[in-house]
């Protein structure tokens, strides 16, 4: 477990205001949400390095997330939400118990900010991290970095633009844009080596589950450049042009190729040569 320095922060606001009951109860909400993750990680067999916990969240950190089946993907990112609605379930037959109460009043309110917070399209929120997995099963896996990061970004300032127009910047907002914003621009840092490790997982993945997709290329295309296109769902055959006629390269032997012989300068037509 491990705990980000906005927490500290965030608690020690709590003691000087005199919120420090508001604060237990919104860190049992996200550590609940936290262990919906954690569980579902656990159940498919994911290798979780550790639990984060952040100003008004946290993250169930595994290096594997984005090389898994895009069914245990979904599954692992909806645990958390699911949490809520449970939590929501019994904060209403506590207060048809024993009435309305402060507590309670703002337990119900931090499980809905927590929960609508978390479905925006921001990575590394779970509707970002959702929208990446959708996104994979659409396009390229590289582009689907790229295009998720956009996205987030975009949603970022606009919701700074949109609460300064307002006049509804609070510090609390402030501290959360910021870490999102440094967050998001670490994992466009990072974007490179997400990449390449994913590679690593196509190598060892079994073609004959995926969709096949032929694509005409240039025989002097480079490999680097075709790895570009590969998908999460999809496998892609080369059809290569050259004399006395046509030529088949599978994928995955571009991959090995390039990620366990390091052959990373070959082009598309030099294959041919070296697999026969």
């Amino acid at each position: 477990m491990r705990i980000h320095p906005l927490f500290f922060l965030l608690a020690f606001s709590a003691f000087l205001t005199g919120a420090f009951y508001e604060f237990i109860v919104l860190f049992s909400i996200v550590a609940l949400h936290e262990w919906g993750h954690f569980t579902a990680a656990r159940y498919y067999g994911w290798r979780v390095s550790h639990i984060e916990f952040w100003l008004f969240g946290g993250a169930v950190v595994s290096e594997e997330h984005s090389a898994k089946p895009f069914k245990e993907q979904v599954h692992v990112i909806l645990a958390g939400p699911f949490q809520h609605v449970w939590i929501a379930v019994l904060l209403f037959l506590l207060q048809f118990l024993i009435g309305p109460h402060p507590l309670l009043e703002t337990a119900v309110h931090y499980n809905q900010i927590i929960l609508l917070l978390n479905l925006l399209p921001i990575w590394p929120l779970d509707g970002g991290k959702l929208l990446f997995y959708v996104l994979t099963q659409l396009i390229s896996f590289q582009r689907s970095i790229k295009v998720t990061l956009w996205i987030s970004f975009s949603c970022i300032l606009s919701a700074i633009g949109i609460l300064l127009i307002e006049e509804r910047m609070t510090l609390a907002g402030m501290l959360l844009a910021g870490f999102l914003l440094v967050e998001n621009s670490l994992e466009w840092k990072r974007r490179t080596f997400t990449f390449m490790r994913f590679l690593m997982y196509g190598v060892q993945r079994d073609p004959e589950k995926l969709k096949i997709k032929y694509l005409s290329i240039d025989p002097n295309t480079p490999i680097r450049r075709v790895l570009k296109n590969v998908h999460a769902n999809r496998r892609h055959l080369y059809i290569l042009k050259r004399k006395p006629g046509l030529y088949i390269v599978d994928e995955q032997e571009c991959l090995r190729m390039f990620m366990d012989q390091k052959k990373t300068s070959l082009r598309m037509g030099d294959l041919p040569k070296i697999l026969h």
